[in-house]
Order: structure tokens, then C-alpha cells, then sequence
């Protein structure tokens, strides 16, 4: 198969860029059984919706988004404007960290952006730091300031992963949550419906271990090409699934996915590339 790209040995170093995030050993089992079911659906949706790539060529646009705005000769020049146009593709952030980043200032955001993306720490601690440094505007309490907090940790995670998908993996919450044993990640794990808690883990490696196991169970159902796009289309299709599941007779689906009955559509929305920006900002519209 196309494994994700490492870097060559004699580039390593302390740089980002010469980074690899390494596979853990998962504190629980991946069940092949349910691999197989929901990607044989996952198949079936892409039949009826008009194939893999469409989905792919947004992706990649996606990606080249967050690599001209993330380059390091390009950094200098990162204003909030640019930020709000990544922020834009951020659907489980978007609503959240505007105000935020506001009162942070530009010079100092794109300080927090320079040293998450290149700084010399492990990255599992620069995603950590990038979060915690952005000072928290949002409604009373501590439940508010932890939903900012961990709207920013989806932002960092997905400057990370779209500046180089192939280096790290997707680390948003909704791929796996330790704090609240939710996220895709869990509807692969074997008896996961019936477990309390399933100690995965919040190690960067986790994330990494998880989309090699699926990236090869899709190998050896003849899916090759361009693994680290597709793991993330796979991901969002079980989160959509959970979620469907979830909201079963609740009406959270629709209120949060703007509902759509389309599976597809679901799947888009989690990864950011559905429908263009509208007249309005859909950043700077803050839900508390």
C-alpha cells in the first residue's frame, strides 16, 4: 500500500520538519468484523454519491489551504483574517474560538501558530500548549472555558494535519476523545458498545496506530491510494454513523449537521469541506 511518508533518517532532528508521530501499542483491540461492515457501506454511499473524488480533490484543496498559510517563509504576514479563513473549514471550532483569538492579538497568535507547527517539543506537547496559551473568552463557568479549550485543540490538531496529512495524523476530538471516551476511533474497538471507558490513550501514537490499522484493513480490500484523505473520509463516515445513532429520535443530528439526510453531506461537514463560506462569517457568529 502507500504508507504515510517518514522522514529520511539522516534528516531527523529537532524540527518539525523532520518529525515522524510514531504508532503506539493500543490499550484496546480493533474489531476487523466491524471494519468490514461499515466499510462495505462506506463503499455503498460512495456508489450512490458519485465516487471517492470529489472528496479527494476537496481535500487537497483543503490541504493547500493550510500549506500556503502555514508555510514558514509565509508566517510572518499570518494575520486573524487568514486564521478566520482556516477557521472556516474547522466545523467543530469554527463557532467557538473567534473571540479568543481576538483578544490574543495577531502577533501573539501567530507566535502560538509558529512554534505548534515548528517548534522543537514533541508534538503531542506543542498541540497541548497551543491550547492552553489562547486566554478563554466565552459565557461563565468552568463547562464553557473547557468547550473553548478543547475547540482549540481541534484547531491546532487540524493546522497540523493539513499542513502535512501524511506526516500526522487527525487528531480532533471527534476522531477520539480520551477525556470523554467518544469519537470515531471507539466504534472499531472490539466490544466497544458495551465498555465504560476504553483506555486508548490521548498519545499522539494513538491516533497514528489508528489510522495504519485501517489504512491496511483498506489495503486488503483493494483501496491503495491516497491513505491518509481517505482514513479521514472513513473516520467521519463511523463518526456520522455514531452520531446518527446518537441522536436517534433526538433531533440532534439535524440540529447539528443542518438536517441533512444525506450521509455524505454528514461527512463533509465533519471534514470541513462542505458547502463555500456564506455572506456572513460563520466564525465570527459565536455560539455560547
Amino acid at each position: 500500500m502507500l504508507w504515510f511518508k517518514r522522514a529520511p533518517e539522516a534528516a531527523r532532528g529537532n524540527s518539525a520538519d523532520a518529525e515522524a508521530v510514531e504508532p503506539v501499542v493500543l490499550g484496546a483491540e480493533l474489531d476487523g468484523r466491524v471494519f468490514a461492515q461499515k466499510f462495505a457501506r462506506f463503499i455503498e454511499v460512495l456508489g450512490e454519491g458519485g465516487g471517492i473524488e470529489p472528496f479527494i480533490s476537496a481535500l487537497e484543496t483543503k490541504r493547500q489551504l493550510f500549506v500556503r498559510a502555514l508555510a514558514r517563509e509565509n508566517l510572518d504576514a499570518f494575520e486573524l483574517e487568514t486564521l478566520e479563513t482556516l477557521l472556516e473549514t474547522v466545523m467543530t471550532a469554527r463557532k467557538r474560538v473567534w473571540p479568543s483569538f481576538e483578544r490574543y492579538g495577531a502577533a501573539a497568535t501567530r507566535e502560538a501558530v509558529r512554534d505548534l507547527i515548528y517548534g522543537a517539543r514533541p508534538v503531542g506537547e506543542r498541540l497541548e500548549a497551543f491550547a492552553q496559551a489562547i486566554p478563554v473568552v466565552a459565557a461563565e463557568g468552568q463547562k464553557a472555558e473547557r468547550k473553548v479549550r478543547r475547540a482549540l485543540l481541534d484547531v491546532g490538531a487540524e493546522m497540523l494535519h493539513f499542513r502535512d496529512p501524511a506526516r500526522y495524523p487527525l487528531m480532533s476530538r471527534w476522531v477520539w476523545d480520551q477525556t470523554t471516551h467518544t469519537g470515531a476511533l471507539r466504534e472499531f474497538v472490539k466490544g466497544g458498545d458495551t465498555l465504560e471507558k476504553v483506555p486508548l490513550g490521548s498519545d499522539p501514537g494513538v491516533y497514528e496506530a489508528g489510522r495504519r490499522w485501517l489504512a491496511e484493513r483498506m489495503a486488503e480490500n483493494g483501496m491503495y491510494r491516497d491513505p491518509e484523505f481517505v482514513v479521514d473520509m472513513f473516520l467521519a463516515h463511523a463518526y456520522a454513523d455514531y452520531m446518527r445513532a446518537l441522536s436517534s429520535g433526538m433531533g440532534l443530528l439535524n440540529a447539528d449537521f443542518g438536517g441533512k439526510s444525506d450521509p455524505l453531506e454528514v461527512v463533509k461537514k465533519i471534514l470541513g469541506i462542505d458547502a463555500a463560506r456564506r455572506t456572513e462569517s460563520r466564525v465570527k457568529k459565536v455560539l455560547h
